[in-house]
């Protein structure tokens, strides 16, 4: 048995030979547990699901944007979403309606509706959980013409490391 103290909370953790148990002597502890299994098998599935939701309350979903998901959501829209995202990335999170405007004369008009439906289609596709927040997001009063867009702060380092071949190929002229 071994005994540790965090912050002025002990935590007594028991080892044996095939299990781990984690006592946790104080309230509000959070656990975070990550599990990957290669080829379950229906009644390993069935086992997580009871426990899931026997616990539902009390587990949180991770929401947080990964350069995986990144570029998941890269590859999802049509090109003219795509462009958003392209074009605020290369330019450190944002970018101005008019660069967006510039390319090939045409408005802004359907640009965005694409980046909206990539999120329910990627929880449809098991590329992420619900709950997701729109990582790109219209800059401007909340209607009429927008001023830009930019990568929300939270998903702009997953977004960088993601697609950063995006980047590499503005760096070398493309």
């Amino acid at each position: 048995m071994n005994t540790e103290q965090n912050e002025g909370r002990t935590t007594t953790v028991e080892l044996r030979a095939l299990y781990t148990f984690i006592r946790v002597r104080y309230e509000g502890a959070i656990i975070k547990i990550i599990v990957s299994i290669e080829n379950p098998t229906p009644e390993a599935l069935a086992d997580i699901d009871a426990f899931l939701t026997k616990h539902a309350a009390a587990v949180e979903t991770d929401t947080a944007w990964t350069p995986a998901r990144a570029r998941s959501y890269y590859e999802e829209p049509p090109p003219r979403a795509q462009t958003i995202v392209r074009e605020a990335l290369r330019r450190g999170g944002v970018v101005p309606a008019g660069a967006l405007r510039a390319e090939g004369g045409k408005g802004l008009n359907g640009h965005a509706n694409g980046l909206r439906a990539v999120l329910a289609k990627g929880v449809e596709k098991e590329l992420w959980p619900h709950g997701m927040r729109q990582p790109v997001v219209g800059i401007g009063p909340g209607y009429g013409k927008v001023q830009g867009y930019r990568i929300r702060d939270e998903a702009l380092t997953a977004f960088r490391e993601g697609l950063v071949h995006l980047l590499d190929q503005q760096e070398g002229g493309a």
